[in-house]
């Protein structure tokens, strides 16, 4: 008997991509991937400068997904999947998920706010299920009388999980983009003035050598800041060296979680997070230290660093490895759809 066949079409710079590849193949389907680049398919170095130095950047990326169209239909047509199953979806237009449509089941999982990225708002008119990562898109639609689905980030425990072992020589870690947030911005350095004794990294691009090599050259506390990005399982090593990791989601969450939420939970590590509703009710036991303000934050730091957090991390752990990886993401989808 032939297996399902499912077509995932996401962006490369997630690695989440691969999770749910893995996932797809656990639940007994097989699959195709076709990757595809932002802000234009493919980004090569040629379109990279026809982009950098066009006039009309949005009409450049406009015309860029007009023509790409082709190239995933093709994919289709050659694959012939059951499902279709998008993240985020920008380089797509609404054709061409009424064609992938006509002959499959289609699901689009929004991996940023839909306000974050306005070309797929009305891609919800044209697929079978559209879910989002925050409560907010969902009451957006539900303002239009459309219907969205809420379906969590979460952590692909290939990569992240408890390394046996591994000694505590970090105090204080944050790994993540800081250069598109100021709020990030301003709580790691409200914690680096509080602790200074402390050993505290900080892993992620904060002053990019393409936006102002001189700054990237000049750049202050190194023995802080790593101004560059890592792969995942460096970021999993380094979570079970932390005492404690810090989370802090950029200006667009508003009532969900990104990530990392899960990801640092899955490692064994001990998460003081930043609160949301969501967060509040994923999180009622205090297993994952939940501020509101710098102070609170710094707070719950002093309490794990003279404390113990393990027993805390540990059911932290328990509870994501149970409920909240993309396996269950996966079958989430393949319920409702059906397959």
């Amino acid at each position: 008997m032939a297996l399902p066949r499912v077509l995932i079409i996401a962006p490369t710079f997630f690695h989440f991509g691969f999770g749910v590849t893995h996932a797809f193949h656990q639940a007994g389907f097989e699959v195709c991937v076709a990757a595809y680049d932002t802000p234009v398919d493919p980004y090569d170095f040629r379109r990279k400068l026809a982009f950098k130095f066009a006039r009309d950047k949005e009409e450049y990326r406009r015309r860029n997904r007009v023509v790409r169209q082709r190239h995933f239909i093709d994919i289709f047509d050659e694959f012939a999947p059951d499902i279709v199953f998008i993240m985020n979806g920008e380089v797509l237009l609404p054709p061409t998920l009424d064609y992938f449509r006509s002959r499959a089941r289609v699901a689009l999982w929004c991996f940023d706010s839909v306000k974050h990225i306005p070309v797929i708002e009305g891609h919800i008119d044209h697929v079978d299920r559209f879910y989002c990562y925050d409560r907010g898109d969902i009451a957006f639609y539900a303002a239009q009388g459309k219907k969205a689905l809420f379906l969590p980030q979460a952590a692909y425990t290939g990569y992240y999980h408890p390394i046996e072992g591994t000694k505590k020589d970090i105090d204080i870690l944050f790994v993540g983009d800081l250069y598109h947030s100021r709020r990030r911005q301003q709580y790691i350095k409200g914690v680096i003035k509080a602790f200074p004794g402390k050993k505290i990294k900080v892993f992620g691009i904060y002053k990019p050598w393409y936006k102002n090599p001189l700054k990237a050259l000049l750049r202050e506390r190194r023995d802080i800041y790593t101004n560059r990005n890592i792969e995942p399982e460096e970021v999993n090593k380094l979570y079970n060296r932390a005492r404690v990791v810090l989370n802090i989601h950029n200006e667009q969450q508003s009532d969900g979680a990104n990530p990392k939420v899960f990801e640092i939970c899955a490692s064994g590590a001990y998460q003081v997070c930043d609160a949301n509703p969501y967060i509040k009710e994923l999180f009622p036991d205090g297993n994952v230290g939940i501020y509101e303000t710098q102070e609170q934050m710094n707070a719950l730091i002093r309490e794990a660093l003279e404390g113990d957090r393990s027993e805390e991390a540990r059911r932290a752990c328990e509870l994501v490895r149970s409920r909240h990886t993309m396996q269950n993401r996966v079958n989430t989808v393949i319920n409702d759809l059906n397959i």
